[in-house]
């Protein structure tokens, strides 16, 4: 039989259409995304999935997602993984790779296949790059041999979730993983990087939905002043609001060595029991 597949839409560009209450204005309209994908005539080939549609209320911006919204995505996934073969996630775009990433590591012994997408341009425009993401995203939710991590699929590539990056706002290729390749890309066949694809997962699925989200990202510009590191440190270990400080540094992950202060800054960090990260930009 068929493969099914579940897809839980939480909103983005895709899921609007014209809003009779504004004016026609566009906006994400409660079940526009099922009425649209019951007209989808892909959706009755026999290659394809059996789909079933889960849009959650009320219909988010991704900017207003975090991690209790993770954690529902994560906790549905859950509830849902002995039913179906593969799932799809529809959302924004502007914070995809977020919570595609999020999910990555939140999921453990993923043994199928999670498949983000969303649209840079609404599912009720005649041009939407709408119903291509989504059919994609629907097969490579359901092939015979999956690829069982959480991916992105945008435009004509899959890629790992936790290499991704939103690089463009205005095209239809709005994502990519600048230091990987991608996992697979669509032409007239598709074509998979074998030699990236992750050994199948063993063991049970676990759900880790504990987060901490005590923490300040920083990126760091030529002339940063670091006194206001030192404050900033300083007051988040006094309240117990910093329990984890990201330094985005340049290249590999170089930072000004010659600046003591900051040195110091970071030692100081340390004893104060705040965990220190260096990552590039």
């Amino acid at each position: 039989g068929r493969k099914r597949v579940l897809v839980l839409c939480t909103g983005g560009t895709l899921t609007m259409a014209p809003n009779p209450e504004k004016g026609g204005a566009l906006s994400p309209v409660p079940g526009a995304l099922t009425d649209f994908m019951k007209s989808m005539l892909e959706l009755t080939n026999d290659k394809m999935p059996d789909v079933v549609v889960h849009e959650y209320t009320p219909l988010l911006d991704s900017s207003d997602m975090g991690p209790p919204d993770w954690s529902l995505l994560a906790n549905d996934i859950k509830a849902n993984y002995l039913y179906f073969d593969g799932f799809v996630i529809l959302m924004g775009t502007d914070t995809m790779a977020y919570t595609a990433t999020a999910l990555s590591f939140m999921l453990e012994n993923l043994g199928k296949p999670i498949v983000f997408t969303g649209s840079q341009v609404p599912i009720a425009e005649p041009h939407s790059d709408a119903r291509q993401n989504l059919i994609m995203a629907l097969i490579f939710a359901s092939r015979d041999v999956p690829i069982c991590e959480v991916t992105i699929f945008f435009h004509d590539r899959l890629i790992r979730a936790c290499r991704s990056s939103k690089v463009n706002a205005g095209e239809m290729h709005a994502f990519d993983s600048p230091n990987l390749a991608p996992l697979a890309t669509v032409g007239i066949s598709i074509k998979e990087n074998e030699h990236l694809i992750l050994p199948q997962a063993r063991g049970a699925l676990r759900v880790h939905t504990k987060m901490d989200t005590r923490l300040l990202a920083l990126r760091l510009v030529p002339g940063f002043d670091d006194t206001i590191l030192r404050y900033m440190i300083k007051a988040g270990a006094e309240s117990g609001s910093l329990r984890a400080l990201v330094l985005q540094l340049y290249g590999t992950g170089n930072a000004p060595m010659v600046k003591d202060d900051l040195i110091e800054c970071l030692r100081e960090a340390r004893e104060l029991g705040i965990l220190v990260i260096a990552s590039t930009q």
